[in-house]
């Protein structure tokens, strides 16, 4: 049997269906292209940004080489965290008490160690004397030995009825130590 001819204007039809379906088949590559490329872009975007930032820490290699050959060289170390914490605890004790200042609170925090250092850190609040607790505060942080504030809130007391000043303060001090060999 032979198939049945086509008018021309299925025939126009026919050609109007191929050309639909033609023209939607690109419009979804098309779509499908622009979210790879925009993907691609992002991604590039995003290299070029860790390329830069490789790049500037590749140039900034020899000052920190230097800092980590310092920090190996100087940095202290412990046996015990809980008796280097201890330790600690007690220097500001006797600093503390030399200067009359009141520790009121004081909270041994747990030991932190990471790969690049081993901390050991004490919540103190100290009342007392403003000028005197300004003036020993400047002194607790120090690089050599390893030593910072961690937190700090201060507070001048108002209801004091002392003829200087005073103060209250919350303070968070830490101290580094080289990390674990063992680990």
């Amino acid at each position: 049997m032979a198939a049945p001819k086509l008018s021309t204007r299925e025939k126009r039809l026919l050609a109007l269906c191929f050309f639909a379906l033609a023209f939607m088949a690109t419009i979804i590559l098309a779509n499908s292209f622009l979210q790879r490329r925009s993907a691609s872009l992002t991604t590039i975007a995003r290299l070029k940004s860790e390329l830069t930032e490789n790049e500037t820490w590749l140039s900034d290699r020899d000052y920190w080489e230097k800092h980590a050959e310092w920090l190996a060289q100087n940095m202290p170390t412990t046996d015990s965290l809980g008796r280097s914490q201890g330790q600690m605890l007690e220097e500001i004790q006797n600093a503390t008490l030399d200067l009359q200042l009141k520790i009121e609170r004081q909270t041994l925090l747990e030991p932190v160690s990471q790969p690049s250092y081993r901390e050991v850190s004490v919540t103190v609040r100290i009342r007392g004397d403003l000028e005197v607790l300004l003036r020993w505060l400047a002194t607790l942080q120090s690089p050599e030995r390893f030593q910072h504030i961690k937190e700090l809130d201060y507070e001048i007391d108002t209801r004091a009825k002392a003829p200087k000043p005073q103060a209250e303060c919350d303070l968070t001090l830490a101290r580094w130590f080289k990390p674990d060999a063992s680990t």
